[in-house]
């Protein structure tokens, strides 16, 4: 493994970040992908069965 400055690594970790939100905010498919992931991930999904649920 080569030895790396915490700066070197932490440009390239935002340069990654970056060109993923890029990525994602202009591919329609992927973000509709993850946003279906998102609510049959638990927590937004609306069938809730907790005791503050109110059912409006």
């Amino acid at each position: 493994m080569f030895s790396q400055s915490l700066r070197a690594q932490l440009i390239r970790m935002t340069i990654l970040l970056a060109i993923t939100l890029v990525g994602v905010h202009h591919c329609q498919p992927l973000l509709d992908a993850l946003a279906a992931h998102a609510m049959s991930g638990g927590c937004h999904q609306q069938n809730s069965t907790s005791p503050n649920y109110s059912g409006l």
